[in-house]
């Protein structure tokens, strides 16, 4: 019982505004509705990212094991970053001087994180987290054992979560949301 409470607190925990512990946020989860991609070998984060990600409750939610972008994903997210570094919009700019900046810190996971709320079925598609002065960008390459996302979405992920790392939120507040960069700069 003690675990699925755990759990459930970062679960729901997941969306809310980051808080400093340790000077680190937590991560910041992307959720999508049900949408609709494997390679590389999978490991287990590191202790302290297992830690803040409730890995020793629950070692295996899908992202306990992450992988090294496969060659399609590295060069589309290589692609991504030069591309938006040449984009018309200041902001979209910047995001894309992030991804090349922290585009090594991108790591991939097997499938999205199911969370339940209010009947509603949502899926963690992506987050963001700091330990020390190292992001971690991580993005789901499937929405479950049966769906793969498309590149197209792993872009969108890509850009919600990498803006996180110049300082855009989940929800309102001054400047852009994640959600603004994910679609405006897509």
């Amino acid at each position: 019982m003690r675990s699925f409470a755990i759990l459930w607190i970062v679960l729901t925990a997941a969306c809310a505004p980051p808080h400093a512990r340790d000077g680190a946020t937590m991560p910041q989860w992307s959720y999508v509705p049900a949408t609709t991609a494997e390679a590389g070998e999978y490991f287990r984060v590191s202790p302290e990212a297992g830690e803040r990600l409730g890995c020793t409750v629950s070692p295996s939610s899908p992202v306990c094991q992450v992988a090294q972008p496969n060659a399609e994903e590295d060069s589309a997210f290589t692609a991504e970053g030069s591309r938006l570094q040449n984009h018309d919009n200041p902001s979209c700019r910047k995001l894309g001087v992030a991804i090349g900046e922290h585009r090594a810190s991108v790591m991939m996971y097997r499938k999205a994180l199911v969370r339940i709320t209010n009947g509603q079925r949502y899926y963690g598609v992506g987050h963001t987290y700091e330990i020390g002065n190292a992001w971690a960008v991580r993005v789901a390459r499937r929405i479950d054992d049966m769906n793969e996302r498309t590149l197209g979405e792993k872009l969108r992920t890509l850009r919600h979560e990498m803006s996180h790392t110049i300082g855009a939120s989940e929800g309102g507040g001054t400047g852009w949301t994640a959600e603004d960069y994910a679609s405006r700069c897509g």
